[in-house]
Parts: structure tokens; C-alpha cells; sequence
């Protein structure tokens, strides 16, 4: 009986060990990122015959857990995509919004409306080489600006393409852990039981995964871990992982490109595929607000190139101009460089040379030899009010304002929605602390309470010794 005692006692301080140091263990994680906190699970071992009473035999622990709450992940994963999702939109929708606002007040609708009144006042005075000249700096304000934005939305665009390579890489990554740790976790439990350090770390691999596309995690009946990226397909199962790769093409306004596609099959666009996350929200910027707005800005140049070189071939400069050179035309002159389309015309939009060099080659006159004539002038200027965009419906300053305005409510919405899931992701965040955390005040009375039990232990141990040594004397 003495040596039972001196069992039950040892088994008990073995237990308490075990636990101190789960505890250990969760106090010095407390500031790791991902990390789950702790339980050892401790039963009572299988008890004994002894005469006609039956007796325990003491204490095992039976396993160490992590206190995880797969529900709680799951939408902590799903919260973790929609917030990086509107925060990507709401970052890049910003810096669209940057480019489109009038600054100093002298933004592109102002500017195209001082280019049409500068005509305007060129009607009172047809034949003053001055305005002329203020009609043909006020086209140019104009022209840079549009080569201005034009240029600011390719670079934009340009840098949504770098940023999705990057995510790529970032990608590829973690697969690559997730995989590596997949193998780890199915070598160590077969042997071990479960590897909650190894787990935390891998569901962590999962959430920054999370922040990229929409994932899903599961086990196969043969207890393979698999991720799955909605829309997209598997991404890993057990110890494989399908990598993903960047193509280089040319898009639809002849520039430099990036589709996305896997890595053994490069023909497989996945660009549409991708939902949510921070690769969601690029490839549907670039191929909805941004290539709407940029579509919109170059028919907008378009239509302002178009309408005045249609009115102003039909006119005629001051002939008796002496700085006229007679070797040129006195009519049917653009005032801008023709374009054959409205692809780029934002940023390709200019003056004709001949002006720019030149205002006097600016035409007021619908009749040759005819002093005082400003009716093309006239005709230019009231193009400002006239329906000339979108087949007919609006003006270009309703076209331009509409642009503006979309690029405005589209930010404002993105933002608001970046507010509303940050608080979701805080509050699903709080709620899985809560579960899964380590809490310091927790800990240090678990730490306490094993304290008490190994010492009580360790006096069970002393007191079987004695005993034993009392009988041995009595033998004697």
C-alpha cells in the first residue's frame, strides 16, 4: 500500500509539472501574435483491486491542447478578408479621387469652362491678336490637364500592378508555410498527439492568406489539411501547394499589364476568378472604377477635340494678318491635333502646332475677308452648353462633373464600408481573445494552484517514505 501511495504521489507531481509548465508556456506567449493558450488535460489513471475495495492509482495527463474554437476562426478569417478587402478599395479609390480633385480652383472644369469664355470674349473683339493669344494659353492649361490626369491614372495603374505582384509573392509564401507546416504537424502527431504551437502557426499562415482572397479551410477523409481559395480553387492539400504567377500583357489602352494565373497552368487567367482581400479589391478597381474612368476622361477629350476642330475648320483667320505666312491656309485649320479615337485621347489630346506656335491662326471668322465676323468664335463658345457627350445626353461639364462625382461616391462608400468591417474584425477579434487568449491574472492563480499541488505532491512522496521506513523498523 505504501508503494501505491508513492505512485499516486509521483504521478501527481508529474502532473503538476506538466501543467506549471503549460502555464509557463502560455505566460511566455503572451505577446506572440496567433498564439492559442493552453490546457493540459489531466484523468485520473485506471484504478485497482485491492481486497474488496477498489483504489485509484493517481493522476495522468492525458493530452496538451490549445483552447480553439474552430466557429470563432472561421469568422475571424472572413471578417479579416472583407476589412482588408475595403481597406485596399478605400486606399486605392483615395489616391484616384487625389488625382481628379481641383486644386487651387483650377481643376479641369473650371479650366474648360474659362477656354470656352476666352472664345467667348474673342467674339467681341474678333480680330484682337491678344485674346488670341489668352484663348490659345487657357487650351493649353487645358490640354496638360487632361495629359495631366491621363498620366496620373497610368501610373496609378502601373502601381495596382505592382502592388498584385507583390501580393503574389506574398502568396506563394504562405503556401509554401502552410505546406511546410502541414508535414510538420502530420510527422509530429502521429507520434506526439496534438502540436498546438505548430497549429497556431499555421492558422496564423491562414490569416495573412485571408488577407489577400477569400479562403476556406477543411480537412479530406484522409486528415489532409486543404485551403481553398474561393473562386480561385485549391490552393494546398496535405504537403502540396499550388503556386500562383504573374503573366506580363498589354491591355486594352496598349500598356504594360498583369494577369494573374497558377503556375503550371500560365494559359489560366484567374484575374476575375479572385474574390475579396486585398487581390479582389485591386483587379476590381483596375478592370471597374479605373478603366471606367479612364475611358470616360478620353472621351471627354475626345469630344472636346471633335466638336471645336469640326466648327473651327469651317472658319477663317485674319488674312490681312503681316505676320501671316502666305504659304499656309487661311481655312478648314484644326485647333487641336486630330485623333482617329478615343482610346488615349486624354493623353494625347494638344493643340495643332500651327496654333501653338502662333495664335493668329485661330479662326473668329465664318466668311473669308470679313473684319468683324465672330461668328465661329461665337459657335465655339456656345459649345460650353451644348449636348455634345454621351451620344447627345450631356454637356461636358455634366460629363466631367458625373466622372467626379462617381469617383467621390465610390471612395465615400468604400470608406464607409472600411469603418464598419474594421469594427466587425475588432469585435470578432475581442470575442476570440476572449476564448482563445492567454490571460495574465488567469495564468498566474492556475500557476499558484499547480504550485500548491506539486508541493502537496511532493508531501503525498514523503509521507508514503516514512510510512515505508516505519515498517521496515517494525520488521526489524
Amino acid at each position: 500500500m505504501g508503494a501505491n501511495v508513492f505512485t499516486i504521489g509521483s504521478s501527481g507531481l508529474v502532473a503538476a509539472k506538466k501543467q506549471l509548465a503549460t502555464t509557463g508556456h502560455n505566460i511566455s506567449n503572451v505577446n506572440t501574435e496567433g498564439f492559442t493558450r493552453q490546457r493540459a488535460d489531466q484523468i485520473a489513471t485506471t484504478p485497482i483491486g485491492s481486497g474488496n475495495i477498489t483504489m485509484g492509482t493517481g493522476v495522468d495527463v492525458k493530452s496538451v491542447k490549445r483552447i480553439h474554437d474552430e466557429l470563432v476562426e472561421k469568422r475571424f478569417i472572413k471578417s479579416n478578408t472583407e476589412h482588408n478587402y475595403f481597406s485596399e478599395r478605400a486606399n486605392k479609390l483615395a489616391q484616384v479621387e487625389d488625382v481628379f480633385n481641383e486644386m487651387n480652383g483650377e481643376g479641369m472644369n473650371k479650366l474648360i469652362n474659362t477656354f470656352f469664355n476666352t472664345f467667348r470674349e474673342l467674339s467681341t473683339q474678333p480680330e484682337n491678336d491678344t485674346l488670341r493669344t489668352v484663348v490659345r494659353d487657357k487650351a493649353q492649361m487645358v490640354t496638360h490637364d487632361f495629359n495631366r490626369i491621363h498620366e496620373r491614372l497610368s501610373e496609378l495603374n502601373s502601381n495596382i500592378d505592382s502592388s498584385v505582384e507583390k501580393n503574389v509573392d506574398d502568396i506563394n509564401s504562405l503556401l509554401d508555410r502552410i505546406r511546410n507546416l502541414n508535414v510538420k504537424i502530420s510527422q509530429f502527431e502521429i507520434e506526439t498527439g496534438e502540436t498546438g504551437d505548430l497549429r497556431d502557426q499555421r492558422d496564423l499562415a491562414v490569416k495573412n492568406l485571408s488577407e489577400f482572397m477569400e479562403v476556406q479551410t477543411y480537412s479530406t477523409n484522409k486528415n489532409q489539411f486543404t485551403v481553398n481559395a474561393v473562386g480561385v480553387g485549391t490552393l494546398v492539400v496535405g504537403g502540396t501547394a499550388q503556386k500562383l504567377d504573374v503573366q506580363m500583357v498589354e491591355n486594352e489602352f496598349g500598356e504594360t499589364s498583369k494577369n494573374i494565373t497558377y503556375k503550371n497552368r500560365p494559359g489560366f487567367v484567374l484575374n476575375d476568378k479572385i474574390l475579396g482581400g486585398k487581390l479582389g479589391a485591386l483587379f476590381e478597381i483596375k478592370r471597374g472604377e479605373l478603366n471606367q474612368f479612364r475611358k470616360n476622361l478620353d472621351q471627354l477629350a475626345f469630344n472636346l477635340s471633335e466638336s471645336v476642330n469640326a466648327i473651327h475648320r469651317q472658319g477663317y483667320i485674319n488674312s490681312s494678318s503681316t505676320k501671316r505666312d502666305p504659304n499656309l491656309p487661311i481655312s478648314g485649320i484644326n485647333f487641336f491635333q486630330p485623333m482617329n479615337s478615343a482610346l488615349n485621347a486624354a493623353g494625347e489630346i494638344k493643340l495643332n502646332q500651327l496654333i501653338k506656335d502662333d495664335p493668329i491662326y485661330i479662326a473668329s471668322a465664318l466668311e473669308p475677308n470679313s473684319p468683324g465676323d465672330n461668328r465661329v468664335a461665337i459657335a465655339i463658345s456656345k459649345l460650353q452648353h451644348e449636348k455634345i457627350g454621351n451620344n447627345g445626353e450631356s454637356t461636358l461639364e455634366e460629363d466631367y462633373l458625373k466622372n467626379v462625382g462617381i469617383v467621390g461616391l465610390a471612395t465615400s462608400k468604400a470608406k464607409l464600408n472600411e469603418e464598419q468591417t474594421k469594427g466587425m474584425l475588432a469585435q470578432i477579434s475581442t470575442l476570440k481573445e476572449r476564448v482563445s487568449g492567454v490571460s495574465l491574472d488567469e495564468e498566474a492563480a492556475n500557476m499558484i494552484r499547480f504550485q500548491h499541488a506539486y508541493e502537496a505532491s511532493a508531501k503525498v512522496i514523503s509521507a508514503s517514505d516514512e510510512m515505508f521506513n516505519s515498517v521496515l523498523r517494525l520488521l526489524k
